[in-house]
């Protein structure tokens, strides 16, 4: 469970349901009943007391997996003697939060690349400053015999 809990901790909703429907581990259709429970809570309670609440931009600011209660049985082993059997359970807490989405990879590279190029270019109606070419290039370094 802490491994399904692990791959949606961080996504929006919607980007946290797709990956548990296509999860084949067994935790992830409880994690995602439990993650439709929550979002269904927050509705409610955001039409309950007038809140302005967009489900699109909800996330998963917090999972947390605590240990339950272990189920103890006995199966038998060899030469009649008791093999314990724990069947452990858990305590899941989500909290979901409305936040703005987060930029992607590629959209944020493409903003970088355009401020790059605003901080490069001059501005209008300026011309580039002259080079002096009376140096003749770059300084040579003189040999000794």
């Amino acid at each position: 469970m802490r491994y399904v809990a692990d791959l949606i901790r961080g996504k929006d909703y919607n980007t946290a349901i797709a990956i548990l429907r296509s999860c084949p581990k067994r935790g992830a259709p409880f994690c995602k009943k439990l993650l439709e429970s929550a979002f269904g809570n927050a509705t409610e309670i955001a039409q309950a007391r007038n809140w302005d609440l967009d489900g699109n931009r909800l996330h998963v600011v917090e999972i947390r997996v605590d240990p339950g209660p272990i189920i103890k049985r006995w199966r038998p082993s060899s030469v009649r003697r008791p093999n314990p059997i724990k069947k452990r359970l858990c305590h899941v807490f989500v909290a979901l939060q409305e936040r703005e989405p987060k930029e992607s990879r590629r959209e944020r590279a493409k903003r970088r690349r355009q401020e790059g190029l605003k901080k490069a270019a001059p501005p209008a109606g300026t011309a580039p400053p002259a080079r002096d070419r009376s140096e003749g290039g770059p300084a040579r370094k003189e040999e000794k015999p």
